[in-house]
């Protein structure tokens, strides 16, 4: 007979002990992201959804400049918009997941106010160090990702300068 009791804790380690990172790919539901590569990833998909949909807006104005935009250029617009949302879920859920928050966080961008806090906490707070429930930390940062990242608060300064200094020419 054994000396142990079957009713014992079990002496298992929880943990492998090994903390590793990943890769992540761009167009994935799990994993996690980092605030970099958040703003990286979203200028890029909006950057892309933007040039896809000037052929379409284009095409439906030569069709009948006066008649506004015709169904062809409407469906093509409702399409492209739902492919943005999937987009921003699935970015959103993940920077949630970096910061060890479940996915179903992102609802909260539906009510007023409270998404404001929310963007302010994906957008400036760091992610948990090491693993999380969500997976291992994210390797780190490459110079394009950078780069990319960068494009969005330019391009809005850029855009506020305009806004500011083209009308005072006039």
């Amino acid at each position: 007979m054994s000396d142990q009791n079957p009713y014992s804790t079990p002496d298992a380690p929880l943990s492998t002990g090994e903390s590793g990172t990943y890769n992540p790919s761009i167009f994935s539901f799990s994993g996690r992201i980092g605030r970099l590569r958040y703003l990286a990833y979203s200028m890029g998909a909006s950057i892309v959804l933007i040039i896809a949909m000037v052929p379409f807006i284009s095409f439906s104005a030569m069709m009948d400049p006066t008649a506004g935009m015709s169904s062809f250029g409407l469906i093509a617009y409702i399409l492209i918009n739902i492919v943005s949302l999937v987009i921003a879920v699935m970015f959103g859920k993940r920077r949630l997941n970096d910061l060890n928050r479940s996915g179903w966080f992102f609802l909260l961008l539906i009510i007023p106010l409270v998404n404001l806090l929310l963007i302010i906490y994906m957008l400036f707070f760091s992610g948990t160090d090491g693993d999380n429930n969500y997976g291992p930390k994210t390797v780190p940062n490459t110079l394009g990702v950078k780069i990319l990242a960068l494009f969005m608060p330019v391009t809005a300064i850029i855009g506020i300068a305009a806004a500011i200094i083209i009308p005072s020419m006039q």
